[in-house]
């Protein structure tokens, strides 16, 4: 059933722009990559592309199925303040945490086009439902395993979020290794 205080519209517009926005990010970074363009490490200890993109697609959690475990409480105001943080906080590259285990790279799809896939599938239905629902998602928590406890919606603006850190890591790899056809080198 429904709770009585959806999302804002305001707060539903700018979800559904930062989904869309990050989606189309990630896209146009594995546009035009070769299998094997994918699947180069620009060092030992990093992910390639096509490893970047899986994570991608293993983090797009099903907001649906986050609810259905999420605890329930009062509104905290507070804690819409930290929107802008869980923003920031998840696209910044500076900090190199490592991923949870059950997000890692795994060759769970057997082609960057089949990632690529199923990160669309799973990203259409998140827009969906932030398109359509009526829950109170600022009385829903969960923790997120970097940014603390946040509330569902926030959990939104963390797939977005998320995706844009590592759309930017695909693009750096894609320019400094595929696009010139190897590291640069000083001198």
């Amino acid at each position: 059933m429904a709770d009585p205080n959806p999302i804002t519209e305001e707060e539903r517009s700018n979800a559904l722009a930062e989904l869309e926005t990050s989606r189309w990010r990630l896209l146009t970074a594995l546009r035009g990559l070769t299998e094997e363009q994918s699947n180069l490490r620009p060092a030992p200890d990093r992910w390639s592309i096509a490893e970047c993109a899986e994570h991608i697609t293993a983090s797009e959690t099903s907001i649906l199925r986050l609810l259905a475990v999420a605890t329930a409480g009062d509104r905290v105001e507070a804690i819409a303040e930290r929107d802008d943080f869980v923003r920031r906080f998840i696209r910044d590259r500076s900090r190199r945490d490592e991923a949870p285990e059950r997000i890692r790279p795994k060759r769970r799809w057997s082609t960057l086009a089949e990632t690529i896939r199923v990160f669309e599938e799973r990203r259409a239905a998140n827009l969906d439902f932030a398109r359509t629902t009526k829950e109170d998602l600022r009385s829903r928590f969960y923790p997120h395993p970097f940014a603390g406890t946040i509330d569902c919606y926030q959990w939104l603006l963390s797939l977005a979020a998320h995706t844009e850190r590592h759309a930017a890591q695909i693009q750096e790899i894609k320019e400094e290794f595929v696009e010139d056809g190897g590291p640069r080198t000083e001198g």
